[in-house]
């Protein structure tokens, strides 16, 4: 943990000249954490496995951290969270070398590259931890926008389960899954 750490936290200008700061998740960020997801309109969060607006949820999310079986980095501006990116990891079986990306941003703090550089982050972590592939899912419809900005950060649709997922109302939306081989070294891309 201290290594990764070590790093932080980073300062950010956005493309419109906004400065954020990124940082890794820590205990104290349990409350302002559920308080980002509480304000995201539902339209931005029904698909989600879990309630991140419950507290047993931001819970297990920090102690994953600490057991290193995730990475999760906030985006604070003027001492609100405005983004929060994970990379997940499973230590079992075949799965070593794979890691997962989610990603959350602000409806405010969308178009202005944040997403881009939360996942660059987390691109340069995997690579630091030895992972071969990363993985990312999409609700088509609903994440066009980030499907694109992963597109153009060499993650490739590798799957799309058709009428996947069916929000409250009973519209159905694709489910996309995009994944991103990593190198060894920055100089590989």
């Amino acid at each position: 943990m201290s290594h990764q750490r070590s790093r932080y936290p980073k300062d950010l200008v956005l493309k419109d000249c906004t400065e954020v700061i990124l940082r890794p998740l820590g205990s104290e960020d349990r409350d302002d954490l559920i308080q980002f997801f509480n304000d995201l309109p539902i339209a931005n969060r029904w698909y989600l496995k879990e309630d991140p607006t419950q507290p047993e949820v931001i819970e297990k999310w920090i102690r994953n951290q600490s057991k290193g079986k995730s990475f999760c980095v906030l985006a604070i501006h003027e001492n609100h969270v405005v983004a929060h990116a994970s990379l997940l990891r499973r230590f079992q079986g075949g799965r070593r070398h794979l890691g997962r990306i989610r990603l959350m941003v602000a409806q405010d703090f969308r178009n202005k590259r944040l997403g881009t550089w939360m996942i660059f982050d987390l691109i340069r972590r995997a690579m630091e931890l030895g992972l071969e592939k990363l993985r990312t899912d999409f609700i088509v419809g609903v994440e066009d926008m980030a499907i694109e900005a992963a597109r153009k950060l060499d993650f490739v649709k590798e799957a799309t389960l058709r009428n996947y997922y069916r929000d409250e109302a009973g519209n159905y939306y694709d489910y996309q899954i995009m994944v991103k081989d990593l190198h060894k070294e920055w100089s590989d891309f």
